[in-house]
């Protein structure tokens, strides 16, 4: 009984192994676009990547938190990005700009961290109605924003979407 045990979790295991690494490899993922990813992050583990033309994107968890990378068909890393749950997760100052600020009303649809090789950044995505997505058809007076803030809070750029 406790070799069948053994066997059972041995073959379990090594599926596991098995499955990593074939996300790991990717579809069609350039070497070059995998060796860069492995670089940067060495821990991660990789559940699938996707491509347009131009951009290979590894969806990975790293220390229990959920990210996408992208990287230009030649390897260079574009940005990382990573989905921020709740408003506790970001910056006190940014809490306290969507608390206070300007857009203190409107509803939240998306907060995300986005690393680049340039800058780091929070986007933040708005909408001035309640959620309900029937709210806004009679009136047609929806907006939406998107929000990009630098890591001290200072408010970037503002895009409507």
């Amino acid at each position: 009984m406790k070799n069948i045990i053994k066997s059972i979790i041995l073959t379990i295991t090594v599926g596991l192994i098995s499955f990593n690494a074939s996300a790991q490899r990717g579809a069609n993922v350039p070497q070059g676009v995998l060796t860069a990813f492995s670089s940067k992050y060495p821990q991660a583990q990789v559940k699938k990547w996707k491509s347009t033309s131009d951009v290979y994107a590894a969806y990975f968890t790293n220390d229990g938190k959920k990210y996408v990378a992208s990287y230009s068909k030649n390897g260079d890393w574009v940005n990382t990005e990573r989905d921020i749950s709740r408003p506790s997760g970001l910056p006190v100052v940014l809490q306290s700009f969507l608390k206070t600020g300007t857009y203190a009303s409107w509803h939240i649809d998306d907060m995300m961290r986005v690393r680049t090789p340039s800058q780091n950044m929070y986007v933040i995505k708005l909408d001035n109605h309640s959620g309900s997505p029937f709210e806004y058809e009679d009136t047609g007076s929806a907006e939406n924003k998107m929000l990009s803030f630098n890591d001290n809070g200072k408010l970037l750029k503002v895009v409507n979407y």
